[in-house]
């Protein structure tokens, strides 16, 4: 990331201070960041704390002028049809974690719009590109949802791996179980973040 593209992050930091937690687990090398999502602006959290090598898998609605296309892309976006996913992309984004970078995912699909800070159910995209790439998966969860000058606090879980499946065909029972096993892991954090704000409250 350039001077100028560091830019915007400053300014977001300014208006979006946060709190991270375990940045420790932060593998070397590729992986896959698994992240709830409430808001367009969760993709500056996850810049922020890593701050380069970083890519996304961004909806493919967002590109639609040329100048656009180039800033999401310089910002590290990839291209993507939520409801059919082309083999371009999938390539793009599994060759990015083999050179070592980091592909972010918001596996909900969506943003949570439930009005609720409960983890949604999530899509297969994060186990695929896990699996095809044999790269860890780090689940990160922020507490609720980001609200401006507000301190958003966010935790970031010991990486996990899928490898018993590597090179093995998925069924769609295995798509099932898998998923369950990254929701439950997202759900783990975002209950341990809980838990530790509220003893960190009682001890003051």
């Amino acid at each position: 990331m350039n001077f100028f593209q560091k830019i915007p992050i400053f300014f977001f930091s300014l208006l979006y201070p946060m709190k991270v937690y375990g940045k420790e687990n932060i593998p070397q090398g590729g992986s896959v960041f698994v992240c709830n999502h409430f808001r367009a602006i969760d993709c500056g959290f996850i810049a922020r704390i890593c701050d380069k090598d970083i890519k996304y898998l961004a909806k493919k609605e967002i590109f639609k002028t040329k100048l656009i296309t180039k800033i999401v892309r310089s910002y590290g976006g990839i291209p993507i049809d939520r409801e059919n996913p082309d083999m371009k992309s999938l390539l793009e984004a599994i060759k990015e974690i083999k050179k070592g970078n980091k592909l972010c995912i918001f596996p909900e699909g969506r943003r949570n719009v439930s009005g609720t800070n409960d983890l949604q159910e999530i899509k297969g995209g994060s186990i695929i590109f896990s699996i095809k790439a044999k790269c860890p998966i780090v689940p990160i969860m922020m507490l609720k949802k980001a609200k401006i000058f507000r301190k958003t606090h966010i935790i970031i879980g010991k990486p996990f791996e899928l490898s018993d499946y590597y090179g093995k065909k998925l069924t769609e029972e295995d798509m099932k179980d898998l998923a369950e096993i990254v929701r439950s892991k997202m759900i783990e954090q975002q209950e341990i973040l809980k838990q530790s704000l509220t003893k960190g409250k009682k001890n003051k």
